[in-house]
């Protein structure tokens, strides 16, 4: 509630000013709901057009062609992708996704179309649901449905490509260890051309190195940096890594051979026995097999050590004994939130700043549940602007936008289990924040003109 003062005309102007904003969001959230409608509109008529170019290869007329099978043979994908190609002036490869992505919307993942049709989920969301679905049976796309689809609402693309990656892990029939050694086959570099004399170089490798490597060159970076360095934290990255493989010798290889990467892996204790297989998780990746985790933690120089409470289990505070975050601590927090935990923020929590949610200085513990990890960028933002931060139980924080919007961000690993088992319902209904009543339903901005209908069919 914003109490308006008639005589100021300042808070006048800025509380219009804030209302006006808010209104645009909701445009904005509008015409991003219809645009992800219009999307599954777009698989809908994409799949029904794979039907009818079989059925014109097989000579059967409309009503036929809409419920037979999709083109399969390559004649008819090639009428297909031809034609849908040569319409939108689009590469045939583009074509060629969009078919295969409509084709499994409709026929394995139902509730993630309607929910793209409801605007619930954008067309990027559901392609990671397609591409995560098409490494595991068929059979198995319900479950894998059922579990994503509840999040996948209120997570950014990125966020849910890790969630996806993870859960995936569940229900894929072969080992972790067997689909790696598969994948190693594929290791390889390339360099792809990029405008004003650049270029981009892209190397595929196992992950637990590519990890080790990143994390080399960023405390390289950090050791360059000084006073009179001009460059950015990312161009001495980028000339560290080019000194490495053009000048091993050179200072730079004399500053690498003093540092050591980190790599942080959590290795389930029976798997790190070999009693089973079950995957590990690598901070910054995701699931790793178990041989390449046993191996990471045969080699790791120390164990983290967290201390908690023998009864509860729960990790023990400092308390206001120390501003300064214990080394064991640290570490914990930096495994279970993974990232920054501003919504929506990807940097990892190695790079972040420990944040104490409610101020020390005003009273604030340094303890588990009173901690977060923040990318500076974003610890600026909570300490000088009017965005606001409270903690609440399982870590979980509610963070209130400067105009009142609230979001909820969670810590990468929870206490509690992130897996359904099965959805309420197949539409998203957005759960209130805890303590707040449900936001007000705002009207629905239509657009200019007739919107687009689709014109009755059998259904498939």
């Amino acid at each position: 509630m914003i109490e308006v003062i008639e005589s100021d005309a300042g808070t006048r102007r800025r509380f219009v000013a804030r209302e006006a904003f808010d209104d645009d969001l909701y445009l904005l959230e509008d015409i991003r709901r219809r645009k992800s409608a219009l999307e599954g509109d777009e698989s809908v008529v994409v799949a029904r057009l794979s039907r009818r170019a079989r059925g014109m290869m097989l000579g059967l007329d409309a009503e036929e062609s809409a419920v037979c099978g999709f083109a399969r043979t390559e004649e008819e994908k090639r009428l297909l992708v031809a034609e849908v190609g040569t319409t939108l002036r689009v590469p045939e490869c583009t074509v060629g996704s969009m078919v295969t992505d409509a084709e499994t919307l409709v026929t394995s993942l139902p509730l993630t179309l309607a929910a793209l049709q409801a605007g619930e989920i954008t067309g990027r969301h559901a392609h990671v649901m397609v591409a995560q679905c098409s490494t595991i049976p068929v059979e198995a796309h319900g479950e894998f449905e059922a579990a994503l689809l509840p999040v996948a609402g209120r997570l950014t693309v990125a966020q849910f490509t890790q969630r996806a990656r993870i859960y995936r892990e569940r229900v894929h029939p072969e080992t972790p260890r067997k689909r790696h050694v598969e994948a190693l086959e594929r290791r390889g570099v390339w360099v792809d051309p990029a405008a004003d004399g650049m270029a981009q170089l892209s190397v595929l490798l196992p992950a637990a190195e590519a990890i080790a490597i990143d994390d080399k060159l960023d405390q390289i970076a950090r050791v360059q940096r000084g006073e009179g360095e001009s460059r950015t934290h990312a161009q001495l990255r980028c000339d560290a890594a080019i000194a490495m493989f053009l000048d091993p010798e050179g200072d730079i290889g004399q500053v690498g051979a003093r540092v050591r990467p980190q790599v942080i892996v959590t290795v389930p204790v029976l798997s790190l026995l070999g009693h089973t297989e079950e995957p590990a998780e690598l901070h910054g990746y995701g699931p790793i097999d178990s041989v390449t985790a046993r191996r990471l933690t045969a080699n790791a120089p120390s164990v983290c050590r967290w201390l908690t409470d023998p009864i509860t289990g729960q990790k023990l505070p400092v308390g206001r004994e120390s501003y300064r975050v214990p080394a064991d601590l640290r570490l914990a927090l930096t495994i279970e939130d993974e990232t920054c935990r501003f919504p929506g923020c990807r940097r990892r929590a190695q790079r972040c700043e420990l944040d104490h949610v409610h101020a020390w200085a005003h009273g604030g513990e340094t303890s588990h549940a009173n901690l977060a990890s923040l990318c500076s960028k974003h610890h600026h933002l909570k300490h000088e602007s009017d965005w606001t931060v409270e903690a609440l139980p399982g870590r979980e924080l509610r963070w209130t936008s400067p105009i009142g919007r609230v979001h909820i961000t969670e810590p990468a690993s929870p206490a509690h289990p992130p897996w359904p088992e099965r959805p309420p319902s197949p539409r998203l209904e957005p759960s209130p924040s805890p303590g707040s009543e449900p936001p007000p339903k705002r009207p629905t901005f239509k657009p200019v003109g007739d919107n687009y209908v689709l014109p009755d069919e059998p259904p498939f």
